[in-house]
């Protein structure tokens, strides 16, 4: 767990994230999911700056289901590509883009440090490049202060 005064964000292995979101066909990516926009909204408490999770799980799971329905119907064998799953996945990317937003405007305003992102990372990887940037997060801050540091003392 990353821990900072009140900053406070379960970290999990990204192998171990991935292995069991496999294993349960997406649910456990869920579970881990909300555990972590909830660990996001004690950052930011107040309206306007949190994370409506229930609108974000409605649509993703909505997609999904109409996903899992065009499959079943085989609808989708007549096209390239599942629209509902291209869908599914911009909100995703859309999600984990406020969730690092929202993490780097934390990290920002509490210890003044600015940490950057990979965007290739972001959008091939999504949810699984935000949880293998918040397990580095120690890492990052702790970089941020020694550098600092080295400013002060040039």
């Amino acid at each position: 767990m990353v821990n900072f005064n009140d900053f406070s964000i379960r970290k999990t292995s990204t192998v171990k994230l991935i292995f069991l979101s496999l294993a349960t066909a997406g649910i456990y990516w869920y579970v881990w999911l909300w555990k972590l926009i909830t660990d996001i909204n004690k950052l930011y408490p107040q309206k306007g700056k949190c994370i409506h999770r229930y609108n974000w799980f409605c649509a993703l799971i909505g997609i999904d289901l109409i996903s899992l329905i065009l499959n079943l119907k085989g609808i989708q064998k007549e096209f390239i590509i599942n629209i509902a799953d291209v869908i599914w996945y911009l909100v995703n990317l859309l999600l984990t883009l406020q969730i690092l937003i929202n993490i780097e405007r934390y990290i920002r305003e509490n210890f003044n440090i600015k940490i950057k992102h990979n965007v290739l990372g972001w959008v091939v990887f999504g949810s699984f490049y935000v949880n293998f940037k918040i397990n580095r997060l120690n890492k990052s801050i702790q970089d941020g202060i020694n550098r600092k540091i080295a400013q002060l003392n040039s």
